[in-house]
Formats: structure tokens, sequence, C-alpha cells
């Protein structure tokens, strides 16, 4: 097994670089010079960068609705997601290419928010797993962004993220759907997906050896309480942090057959609080600045007895998020779009978050 000892960059070594091919990328407005081989390249060198740049925040636009390239690259998405459980169930190889291609394609167009915040609106008709892995994408791609990730390092990010739960694609639905207590057996074929994770991604070669290892760590916790190795902070790859992190996020917010949802407010606290040992405190830090405390999608009731919806949140206010109604403050349900920019309205403000069946 190679360490990331060993294939993390040596700043102390004066060894010349390989120009990174990410810097082809034409200025904003012209056409990307990067093929699908270029792409390729970027990422399949083992010495993987902890790059830092200067960290831009999204302030978002309200929408009347989402755009049909949005909608389309979610859909490809997950279609890529289900592409690769049947060649895991049919034991064949995994070209990353087509992945990386599309991942190039929504980071260059700044489609990441966009994607996010269409997938914790869009309901679907997928199955569950393949969507819960396209979402730990989007919000692991948060995560980077907000830590100053450049684009090689997002790509290398959005392509773990993907990815990193195909060994789960080998376990029966019979026991990914059991809705009571897991027994011993089903919960040892849980613990040992990074494991076939890290096995089914090692075939891809050496070149590609990084993200087998990001894999096999994403549900490692600082603390040693994680799996498969109890491995600690210090022997945890920051990548698979960023995605053990969104993971459990995801997982938190999404129905499950033995529980219901988190409110995503409460998902977010937790993960503030009982995972101060478990993740480090800049990655939770970041997570909460790009997310917000009331993420999008989150109910919440205004001062004024009224609730909304959280459309998209403001970076600089993230207590005053842009609402869209759902009720006025006598428990009408709205007959008319209305929406609330809450930065622009000093007098009302959230008093609490609300799980929807608390929503007549």
């Amino acid at each position: 097994m190679v360490r990331f000892s060993d294939i993390v960059i040596n700043e102390d070594k004066k060894k010349p670089r390989k120009k990174d091919p990410t810097s082809e990328i034409k200025a904003e407005g012209e056409e990307s010079a990067m093929s699908n081989a270029d792409i390729a390249e970027a990422l399949t060198d083992t010495q993987i960068l902890k790059v830092r740049g200067k960290k831009t925040f999204y302030a978002p636009t309200v929408k009347e609705e989402w755009s049909s390239e949005v909608i389309a690259y979610y859909d490809k998405f997950v279609q890529k997601a289900m592409q690769t459980r049947e060649r895991v169930r049919n034991e064949q190889g995994i070209s990353p290419s087509p992945i990386l291609s599309d991942l190039h394609h929504i980071l260059t167009q700044d489609l990441i928010e966009d994607l996010y915040e269409y997938s914790m609106f869009c309901p679907g008709d997928y199955e569950e797993i393949l969507v819960h892995d396209v979402k730990v994408t989007f919000v692991a791609l948060i995560v980077g962004k907000g830590l100053g990730y450049d684009l090689r390092m997002l790509l290398k990010l959005g392509l773990a993220g993907l990815l990193e739960n195909v060994g789960m694609y080998e376990i029966p639905e019979a026991v990914l759907q059991k809705k009571e207590k897991l027994d011993d057996e089903a919960m040892a074929l849980i613990r040992d997906h990074p494991k076939r994770s890290y096995e089914i991604l090692a075939e891809m070669g050496e070149k590609f050896r990084w993200l087998a290892e990001v894999a096999l760590q994403a549900h490692e916790r600082a603390d040693g309480s994680g799996y498969p190795y109890g491995l600690k902070k210090e022997q945890i790859y920051e990548m698979s942090f960023i995605i053990g992190l969104s993971d459990v996020y995801v997982a938190m917010i999404t129905d499950r057959p033995y529980r219901d949802k988190f409110v995503q407010t409460d998902a977010i606290k937790y993960i503030l609080e009982e995972g101060s040992g478990q993740f480090p405190t800049e990655i939770r830090k970041v997570f909460l600045n790009q997310l917000s405390l009331f993420p999008v999608n989150t109910y919440v009731r205004l001062n004024n007895k009224s609730i909304g919806r959280v459309l998209c949140t403001d970076r600089n206010q993230p207590l005053r998020p842009t609402i869209e109604m759902v009720q006025d403050s006598a428990g009408n349900k709205m007959l008319k779009r209305e929406l609330i920019q809450l930065s622009e309205n000093p007098l009302l403000y959230i008093t609490e978050s609300l799980h929807e069946r608390d929503i007549s």
C-alpha cells in the first residue's frame, strides 16, 4: 500500500516540477484548451499537491427556474454513478475520462454552486445510493472551493467524491434497505467497503493510486474512531476528511429505511459540535461558511410567525438568507410566489428551523 507520506510533494526537495497542464486553461470567456487527455494527465501523477489560493465566496442571485444546463449535468452525474455501479458489478474497469471531462466543464463554467443547490432541491426518481454519491461530490467541491483549491485539485476532489463509495456497489440491496438494526455480519460488510473501494480503484493503475488511497481513508476520523484502520488525524489525507464530512452531512439530511432525515440545521450543528474530534477545525469552519447554518432547502420560521424555505445564502450575512415564503403569519399557504431577502429586511429574522413534516 502506498502511504500518503510517499506521494505528497516534499517542499524541501528542489526537483523541477513538470508543467501543470491546468495552466493551459485560457482566460474567462475563451474556450478551454484542455483535452480529455490533458485533464487525465493533470490528475494521474502520484504527487498530490496541497494548493491554497485566495478564498472567494459565492454570492448567489435568486433564480426563477433552474437552467437546462444545470439540470442536464445533474442527470449526467447520476447516470455516471449508475454506469460506474454497473461496471463494478460486472467486474469491468472504470474509466475516469468521461467524469473528468464533465467535471472540467462545470468547474470552468462556474456551475458548482448551482448544481449543489439543485441537488438539494431535486427529489428525482433515481436510486438513493446514486443520488447520495452525486450530492457528496457537489458538497465536497463547495468545501474545496472554500479551502482555496485550484482547478487541478478540484478535479481530483470531484473525481474522488464520485468514486469513493464504489465498494458499496457490491453490497446486496437487502442489506442496504434493511429497516431494522444491522446485525454483526451486515455491519462488517458496511465497514469493509472502503477496502473494496481501494481494491477496485487500485485496478486503475499506479497513476491513480492516490484515488484509491483517498477512498480508503474517507471513513477514518481524526480521533481514531473511524474505519477500517482507526487512523488518526496526522495519518489521514485532507481530501479524505472533506469527502468524509460531506458523506456524513448528506447521509444525515436523507431519509433512511431505519430513520427519518435530520433537519439540515441540526445536521450542521451536529457536525460542528459532535464532529469536533472527528474532523479538523479548518474544514468544519469552511463547511459552515460555504453551506451556512441555514443551508438551501431548509424550512425556517421567521419572527413574524411566517414560514419559508431557504433558496440561497449570503456568505457575508450567513444568518440572513433569501427565503421563498411557504406560509404567511396566519398559517395560510402562499398562493403566489413571494421571495424575501432577509439581508434587505432588517426587521425580519429566523427564529428556528423546521422539519417539512411540521408544516401543515
